[in-house]
């Protein structure tokens, strides 16, 4: 393809939502920005877990009127030009693209960029939900809807977006923790995936005592990597959490799995007062036995709060952008090794599959600007 054809047509992965195993490398018509928008050159797309679901087939909507989507909702662009009217933003700039958009029927929560509580249910996701998204080589998107980050951040802006999952987290535990005569000191966060890695160290960063529970060894990367950050690690196959917890519990618990199960484990281990926060879901059904009294009473006796947290706001990204900057000179060089495999776009498939030590995979279009 010439350069010159792309300008008309440019390469996108599709996906069939509902339809296992759909998802195609095709080529896509290429537009340019409208008033008010911004044409992207799409650099990287990071894979979760909710992109590998909509490829199964269990999850996923296409934009109105449309038969496919294009998947991928993680990613870091280049502005290549300008609709008019765009006075904030240049060319050549690094963003970050924002997930959600607002409903069309303009909720109060949509009106006041509260997009992440939609108040309809109707808001849109990039990727997800009635809108394409970053799995491609150009899109154009609202000017408002991009978070411009710094230079320095090139290798691991794609990680803004996971982490505004974690930054809304935090703030919803801080919302939830009733006890502000004594600070909340300890976290556990169950999960060394992307974001639970990423919970770990934003707790860490604001001095909590951090530990973080997964099933790899005490040897493994991931276990590692949270020893390079002071995080404790526990390798819950070999070492229940249960008899590593500290006295009177974790005032904060992020849970970060999706796996269902694991609420009511982590529910248990609760300080008085103590918030537990999930952060994940997984398709299918898993049916488990638990004494609903003694849930219900420790949860009022001892004041304990469960919050379900779900997407961001724009200062949700910006504090992302923000802390990827401090971590920077916190922990140098640690961020990067987040980014476990990298793949191009020909061979997006590959960043699909699921490593035991890996944390993100990223598809990558233009690594140009990295170090």
């Amino acid at each position: 393809m010439t350069e010159k054809d792309n300008l008309k047509k440019h390469r996108a992965v599709m996906v069939t939502p509902g339809k296992a195993d759909s998802e195609q490398l095709t080529d896509v018509a290429s537009v340019d920005p409208a008033a008010g928008q911004v044409r992207l050159k799409i650099l990287e797309v990071g894979i979760c877990g909710t992109d590998v679901e909509i490829a199964k087939g269990f999850y996923g909507e296409s934009p109105k009127d449309h038969l496919r989507l294009i998947p991928g909702h993680e990613s870091l662009a280049a502005i290549e030009s300008l609709g008019s009217g765009v006075n904030h933003l240049a060319e050549g700039q690094l963003v970050v693209p924002i997930v959600r958009r607002p409903c069309l029927e303009g909720c109060a929560a949509c009106v006041n960029g509260r997009w992440d509580l939609c108040l309809s249910g109707n808001y849109r996701e990039h990727g997800i939900k009635a809108l394409d998204g970053f799995l491609q080589e150009y899109t154009v998107v609202d000017a408002d809807a991009v978070i411009p980050v710094s230079p320095s951040l090139r290798s691991v802006a794609v990680l803004v977006e996971p982490l505004t999952i974690v930054e809304k987290a935090m703030e919803e535990a801080k919302a939830a923790y009733p006890n502000r005569w004594s600070p909340a000191q300890t976290a556990l966060v169950t999960g060394a995936g992307p974001v639970g890695m990423l919970a770990a160290l934003l707790l860490q960063q604001h001095g909590m005592e951090v530990t973080i529970l997964d099933q790899r060894p005490v040897d493994s990367p991931k276990a590692q990597l949270a020893g390079a950050a002071g995080i404790r690690y526990i390798d819950d196959r070999n070492t229940p959490i249960e008899k590593m917890s500290p006295p009177g519990g974790y005032h904060w618990i992020i849970e970060a799995t999706g796996y269902s199960p694991l609420l009511f484990r982590a529910a248990n281990l609760l300080s008085r007062n103590g918030v537990l926060v999930l952060t994940g879901v997984t398709s299918g059904h898993h049916a488990v036995t638990v004494d609903s009294d003694r849930v219900n009473s420790t949860l009022v006796l001892e004041n304990q709060t469960i919050v379900g947290s779900v997407n961001a706001a724009r200062h949700h990204y910006l504090a992302a952008a923000a802390d990827l900057l401090d971590w920077a000179d916190r922990w140098p060089g640690l961020t990067q090794q987040l980014i476990t495999a990298e793949y191009p776009l020909d061979q997006f498939a590959q960043a699909y599959q699921k490593s035991s030590d890996g944390i993100k995979s990223v598809v990558v279009m233009d690594k140009g600007g990295q170090e």
